[in-house]
């Protein structure tokens, strides 16, 4: 059975307890850290501005003599048919910001002679 002998050495001193307290030290460190970046990262996302769209009613200009033959709602999306000069089209508008997402056009078919 072998008992605690003193070795001369304070136990506060071996090499164990010091890579122990060595790996406590940077342990809480890299949690200091991680609580700061927390902390920084949360105070930037409420200081900073929200990309909603603004209350200004947007703008969506059709073509001289054009008309809008039909109109469809989808969430988040306007769908309108519409008849112009030189043929159809479809466009899709972004109801949220006002922006043209897709554009398809048909010409309109040309006289046989």
């Amino acid at each position: 059975m072998t008992e605690d002998m003193p070795s001369g050495i304070p136990e506060n001193q071996t090499p164990a307890y010091k890579a122990a307290k060595l790996a406590v030290i940077i342990l809480s460190a890299l949690i200091i850290l991680a609580l700061i970046a927390l902390v920084v990262g949360g105070l930037s996302r409420m200081g900073s501005k929200p990309k909603a769209a603004s209350n200004a009613p947007s703008t969506f200009t059709l073509a001289p003599g054009a008309r809008v033959m039909a109109m469809e709602t989808q969430p988040g999306r306007l769908i309108l048919r519409i008849r112009t000069a030189t043929g159809e089209e479809i466009d899709i508008i972004d109801t949220a910001d006002g922006r043209l997402v897709s554009q398809i056009k048909a010409t309109a078919p040309k006289p046989e002679k």
